[in-house]
């Protein structure tokens, strides 16, 4: 199967390895493998845990499994992005896969939960079809976060879900769409 070269990533570094596994309600074991910089690994444990929730979650949600034999994240504290949902490999920046349990905060450990799901829901929701053009990103990415918003209210109050993120529409993205830099989402011309 072809897939799009913004999908395809490489990673090269001396990390520690934490390794785990998740098996299908077919009975496929998937090896599960989290790699973060050398010395983070006691700050991985949750991140992978969400990883194996999210999962199930997907199954039982909507009935998809997992189709390759392997799943990795790699954590990197210098990924200028919060994490991008490449093919088997996911790239995040640290903030979204480490939490010490002696600083992370509640939201901490929310927001760890919510993007491990929502760049793992990318393999059935944006992996698999190509965007003609990235005018048309909202499609994958608005499919997305409708299923880790569904994803976070099925793990914890799907009322503060709600109005968190309409919170954050209020706050944000009105601002964003007022302000001097809007413009409509899809251009008349290109």
């Amino acid at each position: 199967m072809s897939k799009a070269s913004y999908l395809f990533a490489l990673v090269a570094g001396e990390f520690d390895l934490l390794q785990d596994t998740f098996t299908t309600r077919s009975g496929n074991e998937i090896a599960l493998e989290l790699y973060v910089d050398k010395g983070n690994l006691h700050l991985s444990h949750h991140a992978m845990a969400s990883l194996k929730k999210s999962m199930e979650w997907d199954e039982n949600k909507y009935d998809l499994e997992y189709d390759l034999d392997t799943y990795m994240i790699v954590a990197v504290d210098f990924f200028n992005m919060g994490a991008m949902e490449n093919k088997g490999l996911n790239v995040f920046n640290s903030k979204y896969v480490l939490a010490d349990s002696k600083t992370a905060t509640d939201t901490d450990y929310h927001g760890i939960e919510s993007v491990i799901a929502h760049e793992y829901f990318h393999n059935w929701t944006g992996n698999r079809v190509t965007c003609r053009d990235w005018f048309q990103l909202s499609l994958k990415e608005g499919l997305t976060v409708f299923r880790d918003q569904q994803f976070s209210a099925d793990m914890g109050s799907a009322v503060i879900e709600r109005i968190s993120h309409a919170n954050v529409m209020r706050t944000m993205q009105f601002a964003e769409d007022s302000g001097p830099m809007s413009h409509p989402i899809r251009p008349e011309r290109l």
